[in-house]
């Protein structure tokens, strides 16, 4: 119902105190008067309070804490916004005045605010729970805060290595949820006191359709009245999100969708940096969707994914860092962090405060993550322990003994928890995963969201939605199973339970259908938890762009599909519910009350051998399929190949026994409830004994399948690694094609640099040569023969440094325009020249030498890169020279670099040539960098003598995207050797090894294969 205001006009207010009124009183003359009417203005509003926002406060949980909900005004003040605990329909507040109908209504309005609850807190696990009006829209700032003095609320403590030391330590305590160990360390899982303030600010969308399928539409139980529900947990990357919207609302920015998944993505880069934030994509579009996890009470609905752990493990470190006590407290750090958040610099940040913060956090997350990975996965626990002492400047032997006790202790009860919600299934890979993500926290220079950065989180939005896919159809091919055994029984009940023989059989088949209850209602939890993630899905990619709308609209159909089979698993539990309740009834009607308990024992008993059996076929299975994964072998790609098929298919048996197993474990959960309901009504001993081998037999299926679970758990990790392994040595193998290919080009390359190198040093040297003896031939000069190199003559001007090249012989021409800049005489050039091998160079210019050479003295100085100028050439001298100076000065370096293009001989070439030396004639290194038929490459032949033989070196670097780079070297006379590497995974690897042969080189592989690469004329000319 729509919030509607009833008033109560001035003209009916009248009337009836006028027909009201009698004889009220008189004058001196006896007269009676009636005096004038008041005016009563009545105003009525009512509404109705559906508009459900719920999350929890972790950073770990906040208890007690006390929740304030607001909105802001267009000056981005925080004021009253009306909201109740429970979900209301035809709330109605009336008010009166006597001043106008508007203040009525005001008043009427304001009784809406007024009647907010006094006092909201937060459950144990720091859970709040508001309804707004169903016509609010615009944004919602929700704070929860918790205090050192004066109240109940607490922190809790869900860092590895603690949270610090208690001003007092507490007595021990064992009581549930309030456990604690008595000494003065916050330890995991133990609350205390702290200043406290978290924030989250959430935009309330006018009610449709596009809106609704983002939230998730739930509806309130019993009356069908459709609650919108919007999730706002509130934690550290809400916080600091929330100060960027309240600061943006009070400049004049408005809160939107769009602002808060701004807000969002800036956090979350700028805290977790861009590949740890990819991993969180889901939350980029709305923080406030996810990331509340408390490490120590993983709760339903609670995922495990990569980025949710990346979230948690690096909120969970900044609670460890203020623990410690150096940074300040946990309030102080998390205004630093929002500061330098806003300010789009945290770990490059310039102030010293925040620069320590990061360094301290990077270290916390380090050690969060080794611990985390290292016990989950059993492996390097000493290395990543001895890290961590280190990390935390911890030399004593015991006390790193008392942190590992500690810390493996926190762990595995997280491990526990995980199980007992379902999410340990890739804990291990995320666990070892996010080792390596979260090595490097934070980003430094690339902090945009660029194209490249939103593909990447599209993929990986894909990848979740794929398989979220695929699991909601095992889930709906189970639902549907018990939906339809459901109807069975239910029809069996229907056809009648008046007879003994008919209430047995149908106890009996409601007894089976019960069995899967447990199984069903964990379900539930994980379909609970996959809409929220698929909600968050949405919320990113409807940001992305156009671009990228096939993806928003395959997860609005995920969150349809998820919220239909968490309908149809509640329906069905309830069915099952329903069912047990009538056998109940009609086998205490019968009083068959111990036939029914003998036929349940009975079954379970045959149900626990066929789930044993089933168990032992797919345990057989599984070792098997191992047997060929230990067998298997990398070295070559074939048997790679082989490799990964049979990592596949030891996963798929893996998690198959790891189903069994669930059954097996669900199979005798039920034989142990039916051998107790035996047992409590047995009084013959055929009974009792049946009962007590049901009960032994079940405990020890139990043992059994919890035997096979970790069987299967670490069939899976081995598996999983031989997997991961046999996909990159086939990738590696793949791009090893490529390589090949690649040394086969680079001939062309180490042409080209030799060619082109070796004739921009022999105009090089003209020039200077000319130079010199210009200088000792006057101040200017016309069509001057050169004494030096008879086919050139010159023109000159000394004073402005001018200088025109002509071959009369080759045809070649110079044009040169130099300048003195102190030390440094730079020469800005262009024409044509040739090769010894006669291939045609053309130097490009400006058609301005004046506007060529200035920028050839910024490039130099560096004002431009090297890039942005055309043909240069610049001398270091070891003093400051003049024009008189110069041709006597000593020489440091000569640097030239020209944008060329080779049209003649063996191969065309556009692009850059440079050189470097210690003087014109000792040449230290020729760079070519372009085009030669097609082929993108960079080369340099360089000459380093800072050994005692002089050091040859050839590097070539093909840019064709996979980082093909080819490096030989040797001391003066001897032989050439070095190795082909290339970009894998992101780190250049060896792909072969490479040494000198007659006229050529020699590549083996890491395949094994050698080539010989021959009429290689460098290595000989080079030397």
């Amino acid at each position: 119902m729509a919030k509607r205001i009833i008033k109560f006009t001035p003209i009916a207010a009248s009337v009836a105190l006028t027909l009201g009124l009698t004889g009220c009183g008189s004058d001196n003359d006896n007269n009676k008067y009636t005096p004038d009417p008041v005016t009563v203005y009545k105003g009525e509003v009512s509404t109705n309070f559906n508009t459900q926002v719920s999350g929890k406060a972790v950073k770990g949980s906040l208890m007690n804490a006390v929740v304030t909900v607001s909105t802001l005004n267009d000056a981005g003040e925080s004021v009253p916004v009306a909201f109740r605990l429970e979900a209301a329909a035809d709330a109605s507040y009336a008010a009166e005045s006597t001043t106008s109908q508007a203040d009525a209504d005001a008043k009427a309005l304001a009784m809406l605010t007024a009647a907010n609850p006094a006092d909201v807190i937060t459950s144990a696990t720091g859970g709040y729970s508001i309804y707004l009006e169903d016509g609010f829209t615009g944004p919602l700032y929700i704070t929860v805060s918790t205090s050192k003095q004066g109240d109940d609320s607490m922190v809790k403590c869900d860092a590895f290595t603690g949270c610090g030391a208690y001003d007092s330590a507490p007595e021990v305590s064992d009581v549930a949820g309030m456990v604690n160990n008595g000494d003065s360390a916050i330890d995991f899982g133990e609350w205390y006191k702290d200043d406290l303030e978290l924030q989250v600010v959430k935009f309330i969308q006018a009610p449709s359709p596009v809106a609704a399928s983002v939230r998730g539409i739930n509806f309130a139980e019993g009356d069908g009245t459709g609650v919108e529900q919007y999730f706002a947990n509130v934690t550290l990357y809400t916080s600091i999100a929330a100060k960027m919207l309240l600061d943006g609302a009070k400049d004049g920015s408005a809160v939107s969708d769009e602002a808060v998944a701004a807000a969002s993505l800036k956090t979350l880069i700028q805290i977790l940096g861009p590949e740890a934030a990819i991993k969180a994509a889901a939350l980029l579009g709305d923080v406030s969707l996810g990331g509340a996890v408390d490490f120590s009470d993983i709760g339903d609905g609670d995922s495990l994914d990569a980025g949710t752990l990346a979230l948690v493990q690096t909120a969970v470190s900044l609670q460890s860092v203020a623990g410690a006590g150096a940074n300040g407290s946990l309030k102080d750090l998390l205004a630093s962090l929002s500061a330098a958040v806003q300010a789009g610099k945290v770990s490059n940040s310039d102030n010293d405060i925040v620069q320590k913060i990061a360094a301290e956090l990077q270290k916390a997350v380090e050690n969060t993550s080794l611990i985390f990975a290292a016990v989950v996965t059993g492996e390097g626990i000493d290395e990543a322990f001895a890290k961590v002492a280190e990390n935390l400047g911890i030399t004593d032997v015991d006390a790193i003994a008392k942190l590992r006790d500690k810390a493996t202790k926190a762990v595995q009860k997280v491990q526990e928890k995980a199980k007992e919600k379902g999410l340990d299934k890739d804990l291990k890979e995320t666990a070892k995963q996010l080792k390596e993500v979260l090595k490097k926290i934070g980003c430094d220079d690339n902090c945009d969201a660029g194209d490249d950065f939103i593909a990447k989180v599209a993929a990986e939005l894909e990848l979740q939605v794929t398989a979220m896919t695929a699991e909601l159809a095992t889930a709906a091919t189970s639902v549907s199973a018990g939906t339809a055994e459901l109807k069975t029984v239910k029809e069996l009940g229907n056809a009648g339970l008046d007879t003994t023989d008919k209430v047995l059989a149908y106890s009996s088949a409601v007894f089976t259908l019960s069995g899967n209850k447990v199984a069903y209602s964990q379900l539930q939890v994980e379909l609970s938890a996959a809409l929220n993630s698929a909600t968050s899905i949405v919320s990113t990619a409807a940001g992305l762009g156009d671009e990228y709308q096939q993806l928003t609209d395959k997860s609005e159909a995920l969150v349809s599909a998820v919220t239909a089979q968490l309908s149809a698993v509640a329906t069905l539990i309830e069915g099952i519910a329903e069912e047990e309740a009538r056998s109940n009834e009609a086998v205490a009607a019968f009083e068959l009350a111990l036939d029914a308990a003998k036929s349940n024992a009975i079954v379970a008993n045959t149900a626990l051998g066929s789930a044993d059996s089933a168990a032992m076929v797919a345990q057989a299975d599984l070792l098997m399929a191992m047997m060929a994964v230990d067998a298997a072998m990398l070295d070559t790609k074939e048997n790679a190949v082989a490799a990964f098929a049979s990592a596949q298919s030891a996963i798929t048996q893996a998690m198959a026994l790891s189903t069994k197993a669930n059954e097996l474990t669900s199979t005798a959960t039920q034989a142990e409830t039916a051998a107790a309901s035996l047992a409590a009504i047995a009084s013959e001993e055929s009974d009792e004994t049946m009962a007590a081998e049901l009960s032994a037999a079940a405990k020890l299926s139990t043992a059994f399948a919890n035997e096979l679970a970790d069987q299967a758990a670490a069939a899976i990790t081995t598996a999983t690694t031989l997997e991961t392994n046999a996909k990159s040595t086939i990738a590696k193998f793949e791009l090893l094609v490529k390589v090949k290919a690649g040394t086969e080009q680079a001939r062309s390359a180490t042409l080209i640099t030799k060619t082109g190198g070796q004739a921009l040093f022999d105009i090089s040297e003209v020039i200077y040569d000319v130079l010199t003896e210009a200088w000792d031939y006057g101040d200017e000069g016309i069509d001057v023969v050169s004494t030096r190199y008879p086919a050139w003559t010159y023109s000159f001007d000394k004073d402005d440094l001018e200088l025109d090249l002509m071959n009369t012989v080759t045809g070649e021409k110079v044009t040169v325009n130099g300048s003195i800049n102190n030390k440094a005489l730079i020469f800005a050039f262009g024409g044509m020249i040739k090769s010894e091998d006669g291939a045609v160079i053309k130097i490009e210019t400006l058609p301005n030498m004046s506007d060529a050479l200035e920028d050839c003295v910024d490039a130099y100085y560096g004002a431009i890169s090297k890039e942005q100028s055309d043909s240069c050439l610049a001398i270091d001298f070891e003093e400051e020279v003049n024009s008189d100076t110069a041709i006597d000065g000593t020489v440091l370096a000569v640097n030239g670099w020209s944008r060329v293009e080779i049209i003649d001989g063996d191969s065309g070439f556009v692009g850059t040539l440079s050189l470097a030396g210690t003087d014109s004639s000792n040449l230290a290194a020729i760079t070519a960098s372009g085009l030669t038929s097609g082929l993108n490459f960079t080369a340099t032949i360089s000459i380093d003598g800072n050994y005692q033989e002089d050091f040859y070196g050839l590097e070539i670097q093909l840019h064709t995207g996979f980082g093909y780079q080819l490096f030989i070297g040797a001391p003066d006379g001897e032989y050439f050797s070095g190795s082909v590497n290339a970009n894998f995974n992101g780190m250049i690897t060896e792909f072969g090894t490479v040494t000198e042969i007659t006229n050529g080189i020699s590549v083996e592989y890491i395949d094994g294969e050698i080539i010989d690469y021959t009429d290689i004329s460098f290595l000989d000319s080079s030397k």
